[in-house]
């Protein structure tokens, strides 16, 4: 793995928030979550990190997502709506690598219902891509593997095939030799909201927040 560290490689964030909530029974993105919602609060922890782009992605329900979400939240991202959300993640996948600017050099895969990643854990993994030029960044928190994942161009293609509802996942037992593991201290990688119980159980947790 090449260890050249590169200082001015670009890395953008992708916020996937395309999918239905079937399992949630409504709009998880629009949740209240203090004085934001589950969606409002990823963008403004995306937007608190140093990503040189980024890319919200929305599918289902999107005009009253976008709606729902401020002026100033969504100054400088990029939305795009992917008419296809109902045929499975590697669709959203496809919209959001495929609205990158060129120049981009690696992308964070964000998932909108991880409302508690912190910029820093995302700055984290792209300095750790400056540094080894890893095809794939995962961070693990005390051993167990978690989520965004940073992805390199050079594998933008690969992930740009895959068809359903898979994620980037499918990808990595190609790139065993190529993937870096890092351990940060950000419990927030592992907490995602499937659910009513996980939504309660995480609100309650939730530490206060402003934002739209």
């Amino acid at each position: 793995m090449p260890t050249a560290y590169i200082p001015n490689s670009r890395v953008a964030a992708i916020i996937l928030a395309a999918g239905k909530s079937t399992r949630m029974g409504e709009a998880k993105q629009l949740l209240r979550l203090g004085e934001s919602t589950v969606l409002g609060r990823t963008i403004e922890n995306v937007r608190r990190s140093a990503v040189d782009q980024v890319v919200l992605v929305l599918g289902s329900a999107a005009e009253a997502i976008r709606g729902r979400l401020s002026a100033p939240l969504l100054a400088g991202l990029k939305v795009v709506v992917n008419p296809a959300y109902a045929q499975g993640m590697a669709s959203s996948l496809r919209a959001g690598l495929s609205a990158l600017d060129p120049q981009v050099d690696a992308a964070l895969i964000v998932l909108a219902d991880q409302p508690f990643v912190r910029p820093q854990t995302l700055d984290q993994l792209a300095e750790q891509h400056r540094r080894t030029r890893a095809k794939i960044v995962i961070p693990s928190y005390q051993g167990i593997r978690g989520n965004p994942v940073l992805l390199d161009r050079s594998v933008f293609s690969e992930v740009m095939a895959l068809q359903g509802d898979i994620g980037c996942r499918a990808i990595f037992a190609s790139h065993t030799e190529h993937t870096l593991k890092l351990e940060v201290e950000d419990e927030g990688i592992l907490l995602d909201i499937d659910n009513q119980e996980d939504y309660h159980r995480l609100r309650e947790e939730s530490p206060p927040h402003t934002g739209g």
